[in-house]
């Protein structure tokens, strides 16, 4: 199924947005690597456009996965090097598509699995959690952590870091395409129930 994603279209405003029946919804810090999660999830090179520059996603980019079935990226959260405006124009992005929009969602929160996650990274928790948004993590870069680190260890860490199920933790590289199979199954769950 998410092999034949495709890009729908990009909105900055989240209540210009049609109804969809069912959305996964990836957020994460500037720079951890969401569209390259995208890329790897759907085994396309090039579905969503890839920087090493943070803050190129500027606004809501919404992929096709079936008839009204989204994997939405949002633009990052963090050190992106803009104006306050923008910045401010982003989290407003964020805030009106997780909380406004009363489709059926999942949130996915990306990680660093190198640099483990960052205050910001906890402050998105706790805000889901207040508003009563379940999430999962996904810890990307695996492969810059070191070999004697196995995954396992990985998500145990990511339990202990945000007090989560291990079963709602996934540990992968983008990169070289590693430890995707159980997201995969668990996002074509979510958007297939």
């Amino acid at each position: 199924m998410l092999e034949k994603t495709v890009f729908f279209r990009a909105e900055s405003n989240a209540k210009l947005l049609p109804q969809s029946m069912a959305e996964v919804i990836l957020s994460g810090r500037s720079n951890v690597g969401k569209s390259s999660v995208i890329n790897a999830l759907c085994s396309q090179k090039n579905l969503a456009r890839t920087s090493k520059t943070p803050g190129r996603t500027r606004s809501i980019n919404i992929y096709s996965a079936a008839m009204k079935k989204w994997i939405i990226d949002l633009p990052g959260y963090g050190f992106a090097r803009v104006d306050p405006q923008e910045k401010d124009l982003w989290n407003r992005m964020i805030e009106d598509c997780i909380i406004l929009r009363k489709n059926k969602k999942r949130v996915y929160i990306i990680i660093d699995a190198f640099v483990g996650p960052t205050e910001l990274d906890f402050n998105m928790a706790d805000w889901l959690d207040e508003n009563n948004i379940f999430f999962k993590i996904i810890a990307n870069k695996c492969d810059k952590v070191p070999r004697d680190i196995s995954q396992d260890e990985i998500q145990n860490k990511v339990v202990q870091y945000f007090g989560i199920d291990k079963s709602n933790t996934f540990a992968v590289s983008a990169k070289n395409k590693r430890g995707f199979d159980n997201l995969q199954t668990d996002i074509v769950k979510f958007l297939n129930c």
